[in-house]
């Protein structure tokens, strides 16, 4: 027996059939180590090698086949009773495994094991408990025990739990005081294990739990004794600290601790970075990192310290091959962004990126890696001159082109992929272009151009994320950069050609103001059009564009305030995009030449958008080209007439009014007369009563007064 404990303990090489072949052999021996109980030995050896191949076997496909040929409810039930605490150790171990496999497990062997918890008096040797709370844990970890979880957990001694706990944060865990038995860093980490299993198969409402606040201040002091250089570096204390944060994050909400002194607290753990990420080390750093993340969430945490080894720590854990770490990390990354310092911005910034550009083909993590970058690139625009450095633009684009070129060939299935994959990029380079203009300007060349070939599939379907994240991000490239605007009319939809150097026929310009037309789309999506329509008015292309298309006459129709018919408001949008095209010459002279473009806008001064109407009229009396055509319209002159009348203006009305009868009757005797003739300059006459106005516009009224009387 000695022997086969000794082969079977580090065995790398073993298969179902050589598994098939041991247990048939080795079963036979079941009745004579069962009756054995004076031979302690034999059954401990037995134990052992059963738990070696079963720990061995676990992976393998399908293993619970060999395994479940055999009664191993009724042995270990047996065998439990042992007097020997060692071998009611292996008897839970062993269990633990089976339980991993989905072998079934003894009910009343489970009921014992949760039984030594129920009260504190009925506590188990500290090897026995160990191995019984592991069981306990792979148990609940399956959604089938859920009835038999919520039955016990009810029945839990919270005080039984503390005691153990505080047993290892108070006394030296290898010497038991009084009465009490042994604990080790071992069981509170498998306690933690346990409960934070069942309490997540449950769902149990921690609120309830009344000794949650004694149970969360033993697991405080439990860490706050152990977070030292010396302890740990052990692995046993590293993995106690790591299933304690684990199962703190389930506390946070309900808790009134200081959990962001804990963060801090929970630093010298990274300290160990000079080591290789084995199995307990990433399971720390996760839970670690999963605890940081709800923390942020759910508290203030300025007083965090971000240390250097911290964001080590974080990136070794992205660039791993541990999916579930990397995750967490970049969880973390994302949430810490406006804490970073400059240095630590473009050093987490140059790994993200190599990174993606390494494992682009994995779906979640790129997604996880493209939050993270666009988080950086939000809160530290600088970072954009180390991602120039590593071509992230030409890289995203490149995936553009080769995704215009795979879409129109794949099924259904694949398609939405390449949806998912669109929708990633789209929202990432709405972010990059949000804080950084130098991204706006280097994609400007060709980004448009890409947008318009996916045009067609963009628009399918109005209701989707796709349009409207589009129209996002094209919000994000066209502000305030005139070459991406310039580009926006200079593309074309055929695929194989490359973007023109000057204005096409029916460029992307011409398929947004196409979409801003049509009413009967989602309000949100007509704004968002209109809004890259007013960002792109700082483009004398766009502006000729806008001027020559049916765009004007389609906003005097949607800003008609007597048509009862309009079937979506967005005159807000609408009144801001004429204010931003009246501000450019161009747009003054020819706005007046949309049919009822000046009585629609007078009409407006009796609405609630009078502050933006009469803005816009201001700008259109700013040019000389106009004055016939604003001083023949009696409208408009009645129109400031009543306004004038009625009072109840505010100081910025006041002022617009001045400087547009200031403009048409500057160095022109025949408007002055004409102004005169309605009776307007007897408003401008007692300025000095106008107490809501500033000296400013007070002495452009005075002006405009002086004016009109010479």
């Amino acid at each position: 027996m000695k022997c086969l404990t000794l082969l079977t303990e580090n065995t790398k090489h073993i298969d179902k059939d050589l598994v098939k072949m041991y247990l048939s052999q080795f079963i036979s021996l079941k009745t004579i180590v069962t009756n054995s109980s004076n031979e302690k030995s034999l059954q401990r050896s037995y134990l052992t090698v059963l738990n070696h191949i079963l720990h061995h076997t676990i992976l393998i496909p399908n293993i619970s086949e060999v395994w479940c040929l055999y009664d191993w409810e009724t042995w270990t039930w047996s065998m439990i009773h042992s007097t020997d605490s060692l071998v009611r150790a292996l008897v839970f171990q062993f269990s633990a495994g089976l339980a991993v496999i989905d072998i079934p497990i003894s009910h009343n062997l489970i009921h014992l094991a949760l039984n030594y918890f129920s009260e504190s008096n009925s506590l188990e040797n500290c090897i026995v408990a160990e191995q019984a709370t592991l069981f306990c844990s792979n148990l609940f970890c399956s959604p089938k025990f859920k009835s038999l979880c919520h039955q016990h957990i009810i029945k839990l001694d919270f005080d039984a739990f503390v005691q153990v706990i505080n047993l290892c944060s108070y006394y030296d865990y290898t010497k038991p005081e009084k009465k009490y038995f042994l604990t080790s860093p071992k069981l509170v980490s498998n306690i933690c294990c346990m409960l934070f299993n069942m309490f997540t198969l449950t769902e149990v409402n921690l609120y309830e739990l009344d000794q949650h606040n004694q149970f969360v201040q033993a697991l405080f002091l439990c860490l706050k004794k152990y977070l030292t250089p010396m302890s740990i570096e052990k692995p046993n204390i590293m993995e106690m600290c790591g299933r304690i944060c684990s199962i703190l994050t389930l506390f946070v909400p309900v808790s009134n601790y200081n959990f962001e002194n804990l963060l801090n607290s929970l630093n010298v753990i990274y300290e160990r970075i000079n080591i290789n990420l084995d199995h307990c080390t990433t399971m720390v750093w996760k839970s670690l990192f999963k605890l940081t993340t709800i923390v942020i969430q759910s508290t203030n945490y300025k007083t965090f310290v971000i240390t250097n080894n911290f964001i080590t720590a974080l990136l070794t854990s992205i660039t791993s091959k541990n999916k579930d770490l990397s995750i967490e990390a970049l969880n973390v990354v994302s949430l810490v962004c406006p804490q970073l310092s400059k240095k630590f911005a473009h050093r987490v910034c140059n790994i993200l990126i190599r990174t993606l550009l390494l494992e682009w083909h994995l779906t979640l993590k790129r997604k996880m890696l493209l939050t993270a970058l666009s988080n950086i690139f939000l809160e530290h625009p600088s970072t954009y001159e180390t991602a120039k450095q590593d071509n992230i633009l030409p890289f995203i684009i490149s995936k553009l082109k080769m995704m215009q070129l795979q879409v129109t060939k794949q099924s259904n299935q694949k398609s939405k992929v390449l949806q998912n994959e669109y929708l990633e990029i789209v929202r990432f380079c709405c972010n990059l272009f949000h804080g950084c203009n130098d991204a706006r300007e280097d994609a400007s060349a060709e980004l448009p151009d890409l947008i318009h070939k996916l045009w067609p599939i963009i628009v399918s379907n109005p209701k989707s994320d796709i349009l409207i994240c589009t129209l996002q991000m094209l919000v994000s490239l066209t502000s305030s950069c005139p070459p991406a605007c310039s580009a926006m009319t200079m593309t074309s939809s055929t695929l194989g050609v490359d973007p023109k150097t000057k204005c096409t026929s029916y460029s992307l310009f011409h398929e947004v103001i196409s979409l801003s037309t049509n009413f009967h789309l989602n309000e949100d999506i007509l704004n968002i059009t209109l809004l890259i329509i007013v960002n792109c008015c700082q483009a004398q292309e766009c502006r000729v564009t806008i001027t020559k298309s049916k765009l004007l006459s389609s906003i005097m129709l949607a800003l008609n305030i007597k048509d009862k018919k309009r079937p979506i408001k967005i005159e807000q949008q609408c009144l801001k995009l004429l204010l931003v095209l009246t501000s450019y010459n161009d747009g003054q002279t020819h706005l007046l030449k949309v049919d009822y473009a000046l009585d629609t806008l007078v009409d407006l001064l009796k609405s609630n958008y009078i502050n933006d109407s009469l803005a816009i009229l201001r700008n259109l009396c700013f040019n000389g080209q106009n004055r016939v055509i604003i001083l023949s319209s009696d409208v408009f002159l009645d129109g400031i007439k009543t306004l004038l009348e009625t009072g109840n203006l505010t100081n910025q009305n006041y002022k617009d009014i001045s400087l547009a009868i200031w403009s048409i009757a500057c160095n022109n005797q025949k408007a002055r007369l004409q102004l005169r003739h309605w009776g307007i300059d007897r408003y401008f006459e007692k300025s000095s009563d106008l107490l809501l106005c500033n000296n400013e516009t007070l002495n452009i009224i005075n002006c405009t007064y002086q004016i009109l009387k010479s």
